[in-house]
């Protein structure tokens, strides 16, 4: 794992947020709970590793966010001046973000890392020199560096999530050629919805709002797993 865990980072505007959540909503991310025990069933092995990672940095993490709400809430972070509202808000400080960061010198880092050192400490293909990205992904969940068995293991399991359904190959074969390939990406990842993990446990109102997370897990899961055979049948329809 990383061997140094920053203090919590005031970034831009357009990053997620626990600081954005309600009082309500907050104290329920506190009590994050894994996923129901019939989920847990199905679900792999390393899919389980993920979700306990995650969960184990969110109970470390919160106690800190509470106390910054309870102790500092009312502490100035900047000045805003006209320039940054007519410029759409940019430079201003207003979200607290531990997963990314966009320095203005030093580029984007991850979990506190530059780029640089992220793709010098992840694991990589058999001769390869750049870091792997599923490990990139595990890196942003659970703020630890992968092993090579966990990266193999998460390589696997987005395999098998790989499949397109056939309503989305059809909606995406149907559309014409000179449509631009970013708006059938987005009506083809649109499609996608009904294979909702999130969207059949909250219908089905079974899955507490503290195990929302773990559904909404599944779907992230998925969608990086389908997002580039998606990409690949676009493209092939586009320029072939």
């Amino acid at each position: 794992s990383i061997e140094r865990h920053p203090t919590p980072t005031l970034a831009p505007r357009g990053s997620p947020s626990p600081a954005m959540l309600s009082k309500a909503a907050f104290a329920r991310s506190v009590g994050l709970r894994l996923a129901p025990p019939q989920q847990r069933r199905w679900q792999s092995a390393i899919v389980g590793t993920l979700q306990s990672k995650i969960k184990a940095l969110a109970d470390q993490k919160a106690p800190q966010f509470a106390a910054l709400r309870k102790e500092h809430a009312n502490v100035p972070i900047g000045e805003v001046n006209i320039g940054m509202c007519i410029g759409g808000a940019r430079g201003v400080k207003c979200i607290l973000s531990e997963t990314s960061l966009l320095d203005p010198m030093e580029g984007i880092r991850y979990r506190g890392l530059t780029l640089e050192e992220v793709n010098e400490r992840l694991p990589k293909a058999p001769g390869g020199k750049v870091g792997l990205p599923e490990a990139s992904l595990w890196l942003l969940l659970t703020g630890e560096i992968p092993t090579d068995a966990e990266v193999k293991a998460l390589n696997e399991e987005l395999h098998k999530r790989s499949a397109i359904p056939e309503h989305v190959l059809k909606l995406i074969d149907d559309l014409p050629r000179d449509m631009h390939p970013m708006t059938q990406l987005s009506m083809g990842l649109l499609a996608l919805q009904p294979t909702s993990k999130f969207g059949a446990a909250y219908r089905s109102g079974t899955l507490k709002k503290t195990e929302y997370w773990t559904a909404v897990l599944e779907d992230a899961l998925f969608l990086v797993a389908q997002i580039s055979p998606l990409s690949a049948r676009i493209f092939r329809n586009v320029f072939f």
